[in-house]
């Protein structure tokens, strides 16, 4: 009798529960994700950089619809912002500048066409001789260094884009835009010999002939840097920028060569011709202002329904900043990249919002901002949460959830391939370590008819938000729908977005949010993980 009992308890639990969802997932539609996006989105909201007034307002749109669905906000306040103190470095475009000379002091170039790989931290004001580094790489298996017999410690030293074994590569016959596997290795080669500044031209093989024509200048940016004001320091003092092919042939005038000539001879006799460009002196010039402003987390709560429980809660995450306007004054909308993730978790904000009970533990929602600036809202959040971190049993992370493959994904993005999903297809990434937390979204995805693509804890490029709770030890899931070539370019619009694909996305991680939420044992975690 008390078996019976039991299991017609267990029953009722579950068909309650299932109730319960589906009072929540009636409230996720692809109308309010529509009405959502075509705000955040739009021209008007200049890209929602960190720092500039269109992400204060994007933050107090997102505070708006939490007051609207009845969210608690921060406890100790009566609002929904999170102020985080940063700092800004910006270059001063309008003052930078590189200059040549030759030894009578007649100019031999002067532009401001300069891309900043990475902003500096300070003002530069250096100048130095020149040398010319080939393509500044080094292969200890056959013995080529570019970088072997030349000294270019204190001096500006001129770099190309790619390597021998691969400036003749068909894979990049479209074009070779930038591949951080390739290049980085090789500036980080060079700044351990501590030159003053690092100059990179695209390889006169290219069928690009700058940053400008590759779209890298538009998805660096490369003006301004970030950081959090406690933790000072972002940006390099050593200089690394992107020229010109022009720039680069009048640099190297004075040894009677060009950019192509001397590729061609380092590719035909298969070795270096690095040189220092005698009777030559360059300047750089690059400004940097800098200013404190405060900026925005937003913060939402569900109180958990538990006496004892509702201390402990989940997290759902996503950033709503993206990287502002261009020089030409063209705006980066961030359709994808990240208003569909924060759109997503107002959806499940609004589920969880219509529930007749809450779930047993609290439901913490995080819209970060500064996570293009390098995490630094998540960062903030998880040193000041709402909820200790020791009581956060899960982080939900969505950051890009909204498109679906095309004919159009070809080419690549800094050297990826793009690996859009399919339209009932979604990335997670995860540690492994709950075999409970996966069959939870494997049952989820069953629900909502969502192909849930397994890949592991890694990212093939890049980061998000997640990282930030896996460095405090809280398990994360990471919901991702893959590299498109429209990432960090202003193609990334609100028309291009699967609505339809939103919305069954939204509902599977309500519903493994909620599952885990209202369990009362919480997440078991693997053996020895």
């Amino acid at each position: 009798m008390k078996t019976v009992t039991l299991t017609l308890l267990a029953v009722i639990s579950c068909f309650t529960a299932s109730v319960a969802q589906n009072d929540g997932l009636k409230y996720i539609r692809k109308s309010d994700l529509f009405s959502y996006m075509n705000f955040l989105a739009s021209d008007a909201m200049r890209g929602r950089e960190t720092g500039k007034e269109e992400n204060d307002i994007a933050a107090t749109y997102i505070a708006s619809n939490l007051l609207r669905l009845g969210l608690k906000p921060i406890p100790g306040t009566s609002g929904y912002l999170q102020d985080i103190p940063f700092t800004a470095k910006t270059i001063d475009r309008s003052a930078a500048v590189l200059e040549a000379t030759d030894a009578a002091g007649v100019r031999l170039v002067s532009t401001d066409s300069l891309i900043s790989l990475i902003p500096p931290s300070s003002s530069i004001d250096i100048t130095g001789d020149l040398v010319f580094a080939g393509y500044g790489y080094t292969d200890k298996a056959t013995d080529y260094s570019d970088l072997k017999d030349i000294d270019v410690t204190d001096k500006i030293v001129m770099i190309m884009t790619r390597n021998p074994k691969i400036s003749d590569d068909p894979k990049y016959k479209s074009g070779y835009r930038f591949e951080e596997s390739v290049e980085v290795q090789k500036v980080m080669a060079l700044m351990g010999k501590k030159p003053k500044a690092i100059l990179i031209v695209y390889d006169a093989k290219n069928l690009f002939h700058d940053a400008y024509s590759s779209g890298l200048a538009d998805m660096l940016g490369g003006s301004s840097s970030v950081s959090l004001a406690d933790k000072p320091g972002m940006g390099l003092s050593l200089k690394i920028m992107f020229i010109t092919g022009y720039t680069a042939d009048r640099l190297l005038s004075l040894t009677g060569q060009t950019l192509k000539s001397l590729q061609a001879k380092i590719d035909g006799e298969k070795k270096p011709c690095s040189r220092l460009v005698q009777g030559e002196v360059v300047t750089i010039k690059i400004p940097v202002v800098s200013r404190n402003f405060t900026g925005h987390n937003v913060v939402g709560i569900i109180e958990g329904s538990d006496p004892l429980l509702k201390n402990e809660c989940i997290v759902y995450s996503a950033h709503f900043d993206h990287l502002g306007v261009n020089d030409k004054g063209e705006v980066y909308n961030g359709a994808d990249d990240n208003a569909s993730g924060t759109i997503g978790i107002l959806g499940v904000a609004d589920a969880f919002s219509h529930l007749k009970k809450p779930p047993l533990r609290s439901v913490v929602f995080v819209w970060v901002t500064g996570e293009e600036k390098g995490l630094l809202g998540s960062q903030y959040y998880v040193n000041h949460p709402v909820v200790p971190m020791e009581k956060t049993n899960l982080d939900i992370n969505l950051d890009m959830i909204g498109r679906s493959a095309t004919p159009a994904d070809t080419g690549n993005f800094m050297g990826i391939k793009p690996n859009v999903t399919k339209k009932d297809e979604i990335m997670l990434y995860s540690e492994h370590k709950s075999t409970q937390l996966m069959n939870t979204v494997l049952q989820a995805a069953g629900k909502t008819g969502v192909k849930v693509l397994d890949m592991g804890p890694s990212l093939e490029m890049g980061g998000s938000d997640h990282q930030s709770f896996g460095s405090k030890k809280v398990p994360w899931l990471f919901f991702h729908s893959g590299i498109h070539t429209d990432l960090h370019s202003i193609r990334d619009d609100a028309d291009k977005i699967d609505y339809d694909k939103m919305e069954e996305v939204t509902k599977l991680v309500f519903l493994v949010g909620y599952n885990i939420a209202n369990s009362k044992e919480g997440i078991r975690m693997d053996a020895g993980k």
